[in-house]
């Protein structure tokens, strides 16, 4: 299975905005964005694991940098906490988690 940015990048998307709930339209412009970089980079790694360049614990890593680095610009760019910003792009991901832990082929995206 191959993903897409776009296949993954639209459920994120749906995901964030109900998680925001009331912050959505102040951190829309720099939400989606930073969610089209997280969908980039899991197509990125779904590729590097089939072609054995990354192991699951390089993949596991590129994703938390980039989640890390999403989460540094949506906090820094907006008046919300971390914590809301955490809840709201786990839940992002939770929205693509079968879809990518099964073309990845083991949990790299995990929903607790």
């Amino acid at each position: 299975m191959t993903l897409s940015a776009d296949s993954i990048l639209k459920p994120m998307i749906v995901a964030a905005k109900v998680a925001f709930a009331d912050s959505w339209e102040e951190v829309e412009s720099y939400t989606v964005p930073e969610l089209e970089k997280i969908a980039t980079t899991i197509v990125d790694i779904e590729a590097n694991v089939a072609e054995h360049n990354y192991t699951q614990e390089v993949a596991d890593l590129m994703l938390r940098m980039q989640m890390r680095a999403t989460q540094a610009v949506i906090v820094s760019t907006t008046g919300l906490i971390l914590l809301q910003v955490e809840k709201a792009l786990n839940e992002a991901l939770a929205a693509v988690a079968v879809v990518v832990n099964k073309a990845v082929g083991f949990p790299l995206v995990t929903t607790a």
